[in-house]
């Protein structure tokens, strides 16, 4: 993985930065030798593996509390003395049609995809203005940008941070802050399970499912939106790609799916 010397001791809360593509995210920036704050919901031995690995600290908490999404961000802050890069990662996903998603189950989603978010960016922006500048990277998804079988809580979420990220980024240029937004599409994680259990076949069967529909006929690893992330981080990255939105997808461009 590339590495830019500006990262260094750069301080960088990931939320949801204990598995898939945030763990990625975490490894990354510990590479850059970043001083690496990673969120999720709860210290378990999974969690504590990477913290050992990594040496990141943890700022454990759900963030569809959106009290606890600040409070994340005030202890980085009281941590590390300044916040420099918010990596939005955390993520929440269940699916199941509309009609029939428990509503608590429907706006977990949102609460955690979007609201805790808009609640630790609004939280971040004045340490990041009141120190000159800084990066937001926010990972949405592909489910944002088509319409997708019982995923409306879930696209309904990512559909939003889109927006979210393209404002920002023209309200808060003058402070030197950068606002990237990257759209996974189908990325190999853990949350795969997710789309697995509706269509009632097994994560491999549903791997090579969507992977005969990539361009590139495979699915995106999570370091390849990690180096994305970390790139978007720094001056040239930030300025360049700042309110734009960076599909990485293996040359997938369907917008709604054909089997049902």
């Amino acid at each position: 993985m590339k590495c830019y010397d500006e990262l260094k001791d750069k301080v960088v809360l990931i939320t949801g930065g204990t598995q898939g593509i945030g763990e990625a995210v975490t490894n990354c920036f510990t590479e850059q030798q970043s001083q690496v704050v990673i969120n999720g919901r709860k210290l378990d031995e999974k969690v504590q593996k990477v913290i050992d690995r990594t040496g990141a600290y943890p700022a454990m908490g759900d963030l569809s509390n959106k009290d606890r999404a600040t409070e994340i961000v005030r202890e980085t802050i009281d941590k590390f003395g300044k916040i420099d890069i918010l990596v939005a990662n955390g993520a929440a996903m269940s699916m199941n049609p509309f009609l029939e998603q428990n509503e608590d189950e429907w706006w977990q989603q949102i609460n955690v995809n979007l609201t805790g978010h808009i609640a630790s960016i609004k939280a971040a922006l004045p340490n990041m203005i009141s120190n000159g500048g800084g990066t937001i990277i926010i990972i949405s998804s592909f489910f944002g940008t088509l319409g997708w079988k019982n995923a409306t809580g879930y696209g309904s979420s990512k559909s939003g941070l889109l927006t979210l990220g393209q404002y920002l980024s023209r309200e808060y240029k003058k402070y030197n802050i950068n606002v990237g937004i990257i759209i996974p599409g189908v990325i190999r994680t853990p949350q795969l399970n997710v789309d697995a259990n509706d269509l009632g076949i097994s994560y491999d069967e549903v791997c090579d499912m969507y992977a005969s529909e990539i361009a590139m006929a495979r699915l995106g690893d999570p370091e390849e939106i990690a180096s994305l992330v970390a790139f978007m981080s720094t001056k040239v990255g930030g300025r360049g790609l700042s309110g734009r939105h960076v599909q990485v997808s293996g040359g997938e461009y369907r917008t709604t799916p054909y089997y049902v």
